[in-house]
């Protein structure tokens, strides 16, 4: 099963095209509001479904996070994309770290979402993807992972709609990539990136919080933070408005 079948919602527009990440037990969906703005500004746009997730669950690993990264870039080719500007929340956040590590070239900008570059405690979240493990895949799983993406939590309906998709993933790739996140640190290389890099964090965020984005920082040449003051873990969904006029500019400067 080749990589060309990794879904993604794309939006045809000017180069280069802007590649949104999603986070665990997330989708494609999750990006819907950057991808209406990078449409309302000509800018071509396209949010993937990781191996694993969401429409691309039945693709095969492997699901960690230096595995992942190897997918997108491997998608890239098959679409015939050069560089692009990289977008990742919370566990997509740590797949583009690795990508923008493994294939520098790659990037032209990059946007770092409720994300960090370490785990605070590995040997909790590990053995939280070993308890996952042995689990009923189901909704009273899954429903509390879920709710944790978010400081005020949306209506009931749409509530669910992030529930069902967060089943959809395989739950292999859950406990392989939520071991592998766990185990994932590139703070000491993060001096590496020398690209343009904006990190956005939700004040209220309790998966990773403003001080994993300023240890970041510190270690990101010229990177700049901003925090979004009424948000949780998924600052573009929470408060779309505060989001976008943070990021939409950095997204759409220097284009071609």
């Amino acid at each position: 099963m080749g990589v060309a079948l990794l879904h993604a919602l794309e939006r045809v527009g000017s180069p280069p095209a802007v590649v949104c990440l999603h986070g665990w037990c997330q989708s494609s969906a999750y990006w819907a509001p950057t991808l209406e703005r990078l449409t309302a500004a000509g800018v071509h746009g396209l949010a993937l479904d990781l191996p694993g997730f969401g429409a691309s669950a039945c693709l095969p690993g492997p699901y960690t996070m230096e595995g992942l990264a190897d997918a997108v870039a491997r998608l890239l080719d098959e679409r015939g994309l050069g560089q692009v500007v990289l977008v990742g929340s919370s566990m997509g956040g740590v797949v583009a770290q690795h990508f923008v590590l493994r294939h520098p070239g790659r990037v032209r900008r990059l946007l770092l979402v409720a994300t960090g570059a370490a785990t605070a405690d590995p040997a909790s979240a590990l053995a939280k993807a070993d308890a996952l493990a042995d689990a009923v895949w189901d909704e009273t799983l899954i429903a509390p992972a879920v709710r944790a993406f978010f400081h005020h939590p949306p209506p009931a309906a749409e509530l669910d709609r992030y529930c069902q998709i967060a089943l959809m993933a395989s739950p292999a790739a859950a406990v392989e990539a939520a071991r592998s996140n766990a185990r994932s640190r590139t703070l000491e290389r993060l001096d590496a990136i020398e690209v343009p890099t904006l990190i956005v964090q939700g004040r209220h965020d309790r998966v990773r919080t403003p001080e994993h984005g300023k240890l970041m920082q510190e270690r990101i040449k010229g990177a700049r933070f901003e925090i979004v003051e009424r948000a949780g873990h998924t600052p573009q969904v929470e408060d779309p408005t505060g989001f976008h006029e943070i990021a939409l500019p950095f997204l759409t400067a220097d284009r071609s």
